[in-house]
């Protein structure tokens, strides 16, 4: 691994490629996947408001609460209640609301994908620190 690392570091280094395998050049994915339930978010902008690194995971979530506090009416029904009110400039639910995390980073963030005996990649992830 040093010395592969070593050889990364040099001007004009390439992968070397193992034809035989059909594996290709590696890829690199830093951040895993968000949880199930949220998406991928941005926390900064980048010139021209092009987005920069995918470096959040954002879920939307209903803030409102049923003015009965989860208490069933006379047909043993919860009757949730909508705030008063949607924001009119944008047509949005006021009750909704987007909360940022920080998305995980991959322990090894590089992979190869490799066909098994079926002819189907697999995806073989490894790290490069020492």
């Amino acid at each position: 691994m040093t010395k592969l690392i070593r050889a990364m570091a040099k001007p004009g280094f390439s992968w070397p490629i193992c034809h035989e395998a059909k594996a290709g050049e590696p890829g690199r994915q830093e951040y895993a996947d968000c949880p199930e339930g949220s998406k991928v978010g941005y926390s900064e902008r980048g010139k021209e408001g092009n987005r920069r690194v995918p470096d959040q995971c954002v879920k939307t979530v209903n803030v409102c609460k049923s003015r009965f506090n989860g208490q069933a009416d006379k047909n043993g029904l919860t009757i949730p209640v909508r705030r008063a009110g949607r924001d009119s400039d944008n047509g949005s639910d006021s009750c909704t609301k987007e909360i940022s995390s920080m998305r995980p980073r991959r322990a090894d963030p590089w992979y190869f994908d490799i066909p098994n005996d079926q002819g189907v990649k697999q995806r073989h992830w490894f790290n490069l620190n020492l």
